[in-house]
C-alpha cells in the first residue's frame, strides 16, 4: 500500500479508501448478477443496478458453463 500511495502522490489512507470502495463495488455487482442468474431480479433491473455490458457477460459465462456441462454429458 505504502508503494502504491508514493506512486499516487497521496496518503495511504486515501489508497485503504478506495480499495475498500472497490470492494464493496464488486460484492455489489456479485450480488446483483447472482441475483439475476438465479431468476431473484429481472434482465432490466439488473441492467439498471450494474450496466449491460456486466450482464451480458454474465449471460455468455454461464452460457459458456451450460455449453461445457452439455458437452460433458455427451462425450
Amino acid at each position: 500500500m505504502q508503494e502504491i500511495a508514493e506512486a499516487r502522490g497521496i496518503p495511504e489512507s486515501e489508497i485503504l479508501e478506495q480499495a475498500l470502495e472497490r470492494g464493496v463495488e464488486d460484492l455489489w455487482v456479485d450480488l446483483v448478477l447472482s441475483r439475476y442468474i438465479d431468476d431473484e431480479i429481472d434482465r432490466e433491473t439488473a441492467i439498471n443496478l450494474v450496466g449491460r455490458d456486466r450482464v451480458k457477460r454474465a449471460e455468455q459465462e454461464v452460457q459458456a458453463v451450460e455449453d461445457d456441462v452439455r458437452w460433458g454429458l455427451n462425450a
